[in-house]
């Protein structure tokens, strides 16, 4: 960590030595902000590398099937582990033999991620311990070992995974009267494709009974062909590149009324901090023309190649922020000085940090969830705890974009830091038609422009920088940002707080005069889920009259 600290702010001291010239009569502030930058760059990716290092020493250290989730699956019975050796290269895979009370053999517990690695969700890999019956191979019940999917989307399927419970999985095809659901498509096809093939090849790999052939993975749709999530963020691609160099003021704005009607309320095709944490944890979800797949990947590959059209053009809430600000007329906005915008847009690069550092700390992903863009356009997805934190980034945002454009995504906006970021490369951004950064809303300049989001604004319509006629308003402009700021910051800081483990001295409360604490029961439910919590009630307690 100390070497990558150290390496972090060698970019500005080589800067010094090489042209002292250019560091001396550069502006001031730009040089801090800059040197600023690559300290919290160093910082952040210091963090990154050490988490995902001490992550992949873990799963190769822990079992994909830990004795305490067979166990909890078993319940009373008592379990046995054994192992196979499976496929050419005689690969040694651990499982559970179930027995009565009678000794009697009744079943086997097993890990999908053994038989079936390639298995991905939306966040990439899951892992998946399932308990079938002896010799029907009916499914007794699972429960997700580790995954990384979005947690709202997995409380979307308790009730449907209840429905999974019964099928034979030694037979070919066990789901195939299965629907995914709605808003979880991804995830439950996953959990799906786990159940079904890892049955089927632990009974003939494992077992060495004979088996039907290995059904295809259960979608309604040939690998090849994208789906609508995908034919939809393919299209708006395709029509932002059209519009920048064909277009005026009124295609762009059917862009935006695209982009928030089909790709936000309909879709939520979204990219928000859940796809920046993804990525960054080495997490892919199956390669294959999917919307999961073209929203982790497939934008950050546009802003490499031609600058950050999504957030000009296809970011939903963006469109939103940018669509509820013609409402208001441009002579009742109070202007700000470029100064105050500079210093508004780090901003967001700090809660791209702390965002990034308490989840890789943690590794707990409801840590993101003052990040509206995760759930704004489906609010169901939200979890019942947050939603109140939801409601008000949201709120704050809209109506803070009525006086100045884009709040959000200009000033606080950590997945709007993360693609500017990339923006630095936009191979093929000199050959987008030419910026007017005088006319700039946002205060940037051509040599200061890595947050442009090529909106065309600059281009498609008139702004006048005057402001000598109307009183500055950088004193509420710097108030709005920073409570929104220390709120998003504040809420991951907390949920940081709830979610790592306790020290030794809260572990324990004495019996005479210990303070009540809050639960936090959103990890109680996650842990339940995980079968690492009883639901079940205690044999021996007390009642407190």
């Amino acid at each position: 960590v100390s070497v990558m600290l150290i390496l972090a702010n060698l970019p500005a001291a080589v800067l010094k030595i090489s042209r002292p010239e250019k560091a001396l009569f550069s502006d001031t502030t730009a040089l801090r902000f800059r040197s600023l930058g690559y300290i919290l760059f160093g910082i952040g990716a210091s963090v990154v590398l050490c988490s995902n290092l001490l992550t992949y020493a873990g799963a190769r250290l822990r079992p994909s099937l830990p004795q305490y989730s067979a166990q909890a699956l078993a319940g009373e019975f008592q379990i046995e582990q054994q192992s196979a050796a499976i496929g050419e290269s005689a690969r040694k895979v651990d499982y559970f033999r179930v027995f009565d009370a009678n000794d009697r053999p009744t079943g086997y517990i097993f890990s999908s991620e053994d038989l079936t690695p390639e298995v991905r969700g939306f966040g990439g890999k899951i892992n998946l311990a399932v308990y079938v019956d002896d010799p029907n191979g009916s499914l007794i019940g699972f429960h997700i070992i580790r995954s990384n999917e979005t947690p709202a989307y997995l409380e979307l399927l308790s009730e449907w995974c209840d429905s999974l419970i019964g099928r034979s999985l030694f037979q070919s095809k066990p789901f195939a009267d299965i629907q995914a659901v709605t808003g979880a498509t991804v995830s439950s096809e996953a959990i799906v494709s786990a159940l079904q093939a890892s049955g089927q090849r632990f009974v003939a790999e494992v077992l060495g009974r004979p088996a039907g052939p290995l059904a295809e993975l259960p979608t309604h749709r040939a690998k090849y062909l994208p789906d609508t999530h995908a034919i939809y963020l393919i299209s708006v691609f395709a029509l932002a590149l059209i519009v920048t160099y064909l277009g005026g003021f009124w295609s762009r704005l059917v862009v935006l009324c695209l982009s928030l009607g089909v790709g936000g309320i309909w879709l939520n095709a979204q990219y928000s901090s859940e796809q920046i944490v993804t990525i960054l944890s080495w997490h892919t979800p199956a390669m294959a023309v999917t919307g999961a797949f073209l929203l982790l990947v497939g934008v950050p590959l546009l802003v490499i190649i031609f600058g950050n059209l999504y957030c000009g053009y296809i970011c939903p809430f963006g469109a939103a922020q940018e669509l509820i600000g013609y409402v208001l007329p441009g002579r009742f906005k109070p202007p700000i000085s470029n100064e105050s915008m500079r210093k508004g847009r780090f901003v967001k690069y700090v809660i791209l940090l702390i965002v990034a550092i308490v989840f890789f700390v943690s590794r707990d992903r409801t840590t993101l969830t003052a990040d509206p863009l995760i759930s704004v356009f489906s609010l169901r997805l939200t979890t019942h705890d947050f939603r109140s934190t939801l409601l008000f980034a949201v709120t704050a945002a809209l109506i803070s974009s009525l006086f100045w454009p884009r709040f959000w995504c200009r000033y606080l906006c950590p997945a709007g830091a993360f693609l500017s970021l990339l923006n630095h490369v936009a191979i093929l951004k000199r050959y987008l038609p030419t910026k007017k950064f005088d006319r700039c809303q946002f205060g940037l300049t051509g040599k200061d422009n890595a947050d442009c989001i090529q909106c065309d604004k600059c281009r498609f319509e008139k702004f006048d920088r005057a402001v000598t006629k109307r009183q500055e308003s950088a004193g509420a402009f710097a108030a709005c940002v920073l409570i929104v700021a220390l709120f998003v910051s504040a809420v991951s800081a907390d949920r940081f707080l709830e979610v790592i483990p306790a020290g030794p001295e809260m572990g324990a409360v004495s019996a005479s005069g210990g303070q009540s604490r809050d639960i936090d029961l959103q990890r109680v439910r996650t842990m339940i889920r995980e079968k690492r919590l009883s639901d079940k009630e205690a044999e021996f307690y007390k009642q407190i009259e």
